[in-house]
């Protein structure tokens, strides 16, 4: 009689432990999914960014003219101050790099901007986002 309660008393230590396991790992699934990803909010900035350059006639002249100064200045304006960014304007067939960090996650974005009203010149720019 007494093997049986030891043995009534192992099984049913062993399904507590697996209940509360159970309950620790649906606890840190949900705690997972809770946290947000800020790559899709960094994307959604990007692409609203180069919207707004592919919509504006002279910074459409200044990435086809290769005019990095003024599209950066035009997109510090639009950025969060807690990110960094660096743009590369180059041709199609190219690719394109830029100066970027490689002990920290980026992003990166391009559009195609394939003329401006006086000049045909397709231009690839591309759009490198990071932490600070």
């Amino acid at each position: 009689m007494k093997n049986k309660k030891a043995w009534v008393r192992i099984v049913e230590a062993t399904i507590a432990s697996l209940i509360i396991i159970g309950f620790i790992l649906v606890m840190m699934s949900r705690q997972q999914t809770k946290t947000p990803d800020i790559g899709d909010e960094i994307y959604e900035k990007q692409r609203s960014i180069l919207d707004i350059l592919s919509k504006n006639e002279s910074l459409r002249n200044d990435i086809v003219l290769n005019n990095k100064d003024s599209v950066n200045s035009a997109i510090a304006k639009r950025i969060p101050s807690s990110w960094s960014f660096a743009t590369n304007i180059c041709g199609l067939d190219e690719i394109c790099s830029g100066k970027i960090p490689y002990d920290r996650e980026v992003y990166t974005t391009e559009i195609v901007i394939s003329s401006a009203l006086t000049k045909y010149n397709p231009k690839k720019l591309r759009f490198f986002v990071w932490m600070k």
